[in-house]
């Protein structure tokens, strides 16, 4: 927040500000105004609402305003925002929950299922394990006495890291989307059953963390950024359904000797033609050309 700040300061500019630190401009309106330098007419009416109908959704008011509930939740600083609970999104789903993630960062789960993240910087990091352990903190989306399940995961531009554990062991989990703000999936991320059939690493990642998709047995196919350097332990353990491993650049250099334990006999790792770090076979397994 005091980053967006000095920056905006020197620049003028959201658009620069948002350019200079790689994140949203939405992100960037958000952290200025939690920190109280910055505004609009907008953002004064949003404000405004906010104060004489403190009961009101963000849809109810986004109609009194002719704008869209996104903006409302964009033009509403972060504290305000975890504290309320609104009762619809934009497109009319009802919302179970919402809160806090992150320094920056927020969540709304509606009753569908949907899981957004937004906002800037890092989620914060859970403690967890595979067998659905957790101490404090754990997350409020995770085995809700509602009944309400994740079933798909939006995280939207500015988030910079998937903290730890954060989306374990959601067995109706099926879709997740990464921005790619993303740098970092931090260990056990996605550790534990779910639907997971395909899973892309954005870009910016560097590496494969301890435990990301431990014993996610649905999980078919994965592909892996230029940037990853190093896979860690356990990191693919009991994917016994994995049969593509994409790599979009080089052979990692480091991998950890049980990142593969118990994975798929028939996995096939795709390369490109013009990567290296590859024989015939890698890690054991069979290589082949990637299609472009």
């Amino acid at each position: 927040m005091l980053e967006a700040a000095e920056e905006y300061e020197k620049t003028g500019s959201v658009r620069l500000t948002a350019e200079r630190l790689g994140l949203s401009q939405a992100a960037v309106r958000r952290l200025l105004l939690t920190a109280g330098v910055w505004s609009s007419k907008t953002a004064l009416n949003v404000g405004i609402l906010h104060r004489e109908h403190p009961d009101w959704t963000a849809a109810q008011i986004a109609r009194e305003l002719g704008v869209s509930p996104r903006t409302v939740r964009m033009y509403t600083p972060y504290e305000d925002s975890a504290r309320r609970t609104p009762e619809q999104d934009e497109t009319g789903d009802r919302i179970a929950d919402g809160g806090q993630c992150g320094d920056h960062a927020i969540w709304e789960l509606t009753k569908s299922g949907v899981l957004t993240v937004c906002g800037s910087g890092p989620m914060w990091d859970y403690n967890g394990n595979s067998w659905g352990v957790w101490e404090k903190p754990r997350p409020k989306w995770w085995m809700r006495r509602d009944g309400v399940k994740v079933r798909k995961i939006v995280v939207e531009d500015g988030i910079t890291a998937v903290g730890q554990y954060a989306f374990c062991t959601l067995m109706e989990l099926s879709e997740v989307s990464l921005p790619d703000t993303v740098e970092e999936i931090r260990g056990g991320a996605f550790l534990g059953e779910n639907r997971l059939r395909t899973f892309t690493i954005p870009a910016r990642v560097g590496y494969v963390a301890w435990d990301t998709f431990y014993s996610c047995v649905m999980l078919e196919e994965v592909r892996i950024p230029a940037g990853v350097r190093k896979i860690q332990t356990y990191a693919f353990h009991a994917c016994r359904s994995l049969k593509r491993l994409v790599f979009l650049g080089d052979a990692p250099g480091l991998v950890a000797g049980s990142a593969f334990d118990m994975c798929a006999e028939d996995l096939v790792v795709y390369r490109r033609r013009d990567a290296a770090g590859f024989g015939e076979t890698w890690n054991g397994y069979r290589v082949e050309l990637l299609s472009e």
